[in-house]
């Protein structure tokens, strides 16, 4: 193994974070535009407004909340299913700057079991002198770095994906169910890979993820309320359907949005939320059902390029995809970097995996970007200008796809 760029990740790579720990995991509280802690608060206050028994839900009891304690004033609410504020109650012991920064060091050392899970699931310890390369870049990852920033969640989902497959590979399979139904009850949108085990009849997995989640939805229910659940499904839920045109939300609707919904940031080319709807719910489709053509339903072979596909379209077929969502790609990273270093791909699927891995690793110039073109009209009226995370998105869904192709076409050849 690299000691040198060992000794960089341990010196260098890892203070930075120890430094963001300690120092600015709730700079959001300074009210001087930073974001440090901004999603943590609202899990934080969400968990609190339980603890006293009100609705966690209401606009107004949140923003209340953000009052008492001292926060500042902003659209960033509580909009998860109920369990994260359940799972967030024993943080309500501490105060919350010291909550932010137990939350922040926490997620950092899953992040790094994390890790390890996928070096070893993905065979990637057999490559020696390139394993401390890969844990360097995963580190440099600005979706992580974001992630922990803000007090995302998306580290406890990639724990929990990559603990799926590391038990799907070991033919674990309800455990895999188990992992993955946590995932869905805390975010939701990793349910499409229930959808997928659906399609490649590992009913296992399937029906222990549905138990996992009916036991989860009791135990909720019981300490959350009915009520809490209701609002949820019945207002919460539904307005995540909405347009949110911002350069930052770079999942396929949020792309589009900049293009069809009138916003501060673009000038949009045609202000048509029905069209806007129209084709995200199109492409969002055809994105799932390419799934199905690539991932054929009796064979088993190549199902880890298979879950990274089903992976790297989560982010993409979100309505909201802050760029601290793209964390979730690691797992897909993790295998294209076992299957491009043995030697398994093509040079125009080294040149996109390493394009999109810079795009996606660019929010903080998507953020310098934006400011830029502001400045300029004829920058500032064309909306591909500001999609380079989204651009590294597409880039590496399109290896995937064609990989999993390749491989059944290979397979196929063979029977």
């Amino acid at each position: 193994m690299n000691i040198s760029i060992l000794v960089i990740i341990a010196f260098v790579v890892l203070p930075i974070y120890v430094d963001l720990g300690l120092r600015a995991s709730l700079d959001h509280i300074e009210g001087r535009g930073t974001v440090g802690g901004i999603d943590f608060k609202a899990y934080y206050l969400a968990a609190h407004l339980l603890q006293r028994g009100e609705d966690f839900y209401d606009v107004r009891a949140q923003e209340g909340a953000m009052i008492s304690f001292g926060l500042p004033l902003n659209d960033s609410l509580y909009i998860y299913p109920p369990l994260l504020a359940i799972l967030f109650l024993p943080l309500t012991a501490l105060p919350v700057g010291r909550a932010a920064q137990v939350w922040f060091f926490f997620n950092l050392a899953l992040y790094g079991l994390t890790l390890a899970i996928l070096v070893k699931s993905m065979g990637l310890d057999t490559l020696k002198e390139k394993i401390a390369p890969l844990i360097l870049l995963a580190f440099l990852f600005a979706p992580v770095l974001f992630t922990l920033y803000k007090g995302q969640i998306n580290i406890v989902i990639l724990f929990l994906l990559a603990l799926t497959y590391w038990f799907y590979k070991r033919g674990n399979l309800a455990w895999a169910g188990v992992s993955l139904a946590c995932a869905t009850m805390i975010k939701v949108v990793p349910g499409l890979l229930i959808f997928y085990f659906l399609w490649k009849r590992e009913y296992v997995v399937v029906w222990a993820a549905m138990g996992t989640i009916a036991v989860i939805g009791i135990l909720g229910l019981i300490i959350a309320g009915p009520s809490a659940h209701y609002t949820f499904f019945s207002s919460v839920l539904p307005a995540l359907g909405a347009p949110r045109p911002n350069p930052s939300n770079q999942s396929l609707g949020g792309y589009l949005s900049l293009f069809f919904i009138p916003n501060p940031f673009t000038s949009c080319i045609l202000n048509s939320p029905p069209l806007w709807k129209l084709l995200t719910a199109l492409l969002s489709l055809l994105l799932i059902l390419s799934i199905s053509i690539l991932c054929p339903r009796a064979k088993r072979a190549g199902v880890d390029l298979e879950v990274s596909l089903v992976v790297a379209t989560i982010p993409l077929v979100s309505r909201i995809a802050w760029v601290d969502l793209y964390s979730l790609l690691l797992l897909p990273y993790a295998v294209l970097a076992r299957h491009l270093l043995q030697g398994k791909g093509r040079r125009i699927h080294v040149v996109l995996v390493v394009s999109s891995f810079f795009l996606l690793s660019s929010p903080r110039l998507v953020d310098l970007w934006t400011n830029y073109v502001a400045q300029y009209d004829w920058l500032l009226g064309n909306p591909f200008s500001l999609g380079l995370p989204f651009y590294g998105a597409i880039a590496l869904w399109l290896v995937l796809a064609h990989m999993c192709w390749m491989k059944s076409e290979r397979v196929t050849t063979h029977v």
